[in-house]
């Protein structure tokens, strides 16, 4: 909490006084607000100064109320992306693996999951009731109910009321039924290596990586980003300059810990800067179409993977709808000009 009104703070360059004055809270209460739990001095606001607050810094109360990541967290991972090109095992505090440079949506390889436990599994009911309906036979005088095997609403019901006493039984280790949920598992993977990539300039990752190039090891990068000393704040703006998803702090605040079969963190972020890459090539794409129509068509037709013939083609066809429209376009000016003024 107190962490992330003091980074919010020192990020606008305001003194303890200036916010003070500002939202007309006490500066002695403002500094008990900066201190973490358990520190000589600390104090919880109350619902209305968060609210103040949180309207000075144009933020979400629950963003200023320490929910999910804060925006250097995420510069923190993304710096070290950069700097450690790409590749190795994020550590403490970020626990997510990287194959160069894609990141798994469950944090970890695949092989990885032998070590979870099956009920975290998605699916693990559903698969086990299934297994279980394999092995197990219903008589008429079983557990003290008269069900038949056509009745499929009675049997989900028996298999639902002793669901953990007939894994006991039949399955006690699960091993039959972990195996086929980790065949079955999506785990996708984003390279955000290559989005990085593609949201910021190429001199602005290289001066990133050459500024890191001394460490050596992994431990001593994290502890070098962990300082955020003068290096991380200069490279932070490169990012904020850059990574519109920075500056959005209701996503900040909606970055859930990952524990368990959720999507890592680092995969959300990753997610949410694919999709700003996406949004940022269409963007482009838009701007090169209203500065000539033609020739931007002309240059993603040719991109397309179809023979050169149908190349013309479909540049001639596209070419035709454009000359249709531009003559659309000077009729209509034509009769807004005759409309009275």
């Amino acid at each position: 909490m107190g962490k992330r009104i003091k980074e919010l703070r020192k990020e606008k360059g305001v003194t303890l006084k200036t916010l003070s004055d500002a939202v007309g809270i006490a500066v002695s209460t403002l500094s008990g607000y900066e201190k973490e739990v358990g520190e000589k001095g600390y104090r919880n606001p109350k619902i209305e100064n968060w609210i103040k607050l949180a309207d000075y810094f144009k933020v979400p109360v629950d963003y200023l109320e320490g929910r999910g990541w804060s925006q250097d967290d995420v510069v923190e991972v993304l710096l070290f992306m950069i700097a450690n090109r790409y590749n190795g095992y994020i550590g403490d505090p970020f626990y997510v693996e990287v194959d160069n440079g894609k990141v798994f949506k469950y944090g970890f390889d695949k092989v990885d999951l032998d070590s979870v436990d099956p009920k975290d599994l998605p699916g693990y009911k559903e698969k086990m009731k299934e297994y279980l309906k394999q092995q197990v036979t219903i008589d008429e005088n079983e557990k003290g109910r008269k069900v038949t095997h056509s009745d499929d609403y009675l049997q989900d019901d028996y298999y639902d009321d002793y669901f953990d006493e007939l894994v006991g039984v039949y399955a006690p280790n699960d091993e039959v039924v972990r195996q086929s949920l980790i065949d079955e598992i999506d785990n996708p993977t984003i390279d955000l290596a290559s989005v990085l990539g593609g949201l910021l300039p190429g001199d602005e990752i290289r001066k990133i990586e050459t500024a890191y190039i001394e460490f050596d090891s992994e431990d001593n990068l994290l502890e070098e980003l962990h300082s955020r000393n003068e290096t991380f704040f200069a490279f932070k703006k490169i990012l904020l300059d850059n990574i519109k998803s920075l500056s959005d702090y209701a996503f900040l605040a909606s970055i859930g810990e990952g524990w368990g079969m959720q999507p890592s963190p680092e995969y959300v972020i990753a997610k949410r800067l694919s999709d700003e890459l996406q949004e940022k090539k269409f963007d482009s794409k838009m701007a090169s179409f209203k500065v000539d129509p033609y020739k931007a068509s002309k240059k993603n037709i040719d991109a397309m993977s179809v023979t050169s013939n149908d190349h013309e083609l479909l540049f001639e066809i596209v070419a035709y709808l454009l000359d249709e429209n531009k003559e659309l376009k000077k009729r209509v000016d034509q009769l807004e000009s005759k409309l009275p003024k």
